[in-house]
């Protein structure tokens, strides 16, 4: 009898604990890259959703330099990646053979950047995805991405008028505007993020078991427990 409920509590601890630690992997990498862009006194918005080409999109981070708008797409990665060219995806390989394919985000980022274009007309804006894990590309990483630590050296350049659309001085008035007018079109409401996880997962299952990973895992839990001591 007590297997009866643990071996199911078993079940759903390891389905909603692989998204959560997936979620939490996530959160974490991009709280360094927060971090990081903050140490350096330049302004950033998080987590920022938008009107995309398909309904809404989410941008991980946004960074204000005086070179124009930059937008981040942060990975958490571990292991050593390959890129099979735009469009193409990522290999993820770890010691012992194992691999996954993962999407390019370097897509996604281009997404993005397109996204904003579109909200801040005739404004300069570049993007980067940042390896904010262990992972390296043991061939040589592709253009536009770049480690935390590179992450500083590019952004600092940006700033310093050294990058794209190189200015001195202080930001332009129309990159502030456009910063404003960024701020003022983020979604925050839970309802609109929820849609944008729906876009992102396809709905059904996969939207379920993304939002519901905690309560999976929390549920799972309190049947292992409860079979343990009852």
């Amino acid at each position: 009898m007590i297997w009866d409920v643990i071996f199911p509590g078993v079940i759903l601890v390891s389905i909603g604990g692989r998204f959560l630690r997936r979620q939490i992997k996530g959160a974490v990498g991009e709280q360094s890259v927060s971090l990081t862009i903050k140490g350096m006194g330049l302004p950033i918005q998080n987590d920022v959703t938008i009107p995309g080409k398909r309904g809404l999109t989410q941008i991980d981070h946004l960074v204000l330099t005086r070179s124009g708008i930059v937008v981040l797409e942060t990975k958490n990665y571990s292991g050593s990646l390959y890129d099979q060219g735009r469009r193409q995806g990522w290999i993820q390989r770890f010691p012992g053979g194992k691999q996954n394919r993962l999407h390019n985000p370097l897509d996604q980022n281009y997404g993005h950047i397109k996204s904003v274009e579109a909200l801040v007309p005739g404004v300069p804006v570049t993007g980067f995805v940042v390896l904010a894990g262990s992972a390296r590309f043991p061939q040589g990483a592709p253009e536009g991405v770049v480690t935390t630590r590179e992450l500083k050296r590019t952004l600092k350049g940006l700033h310093l008028g050294e990058g794209v659309a190189p200015c001195k001085g202080p930001v332009p008035q129309r990159i502030q505007d456009a910063w404003v007018k960024l701020q003022q079109a983020d979604y925050r409401d839970s309802a609109s993020h929820r849609e944008q996880m729906r876009q992102v997962t396809g709905g059904g299952m996969n939207y379920w078991l993304q939002t519901g990973a905690p309560w999976i895992t929390g549920a799972g839990l309190a049947l292992v427990l409860g079979g343990i001591f009852l």
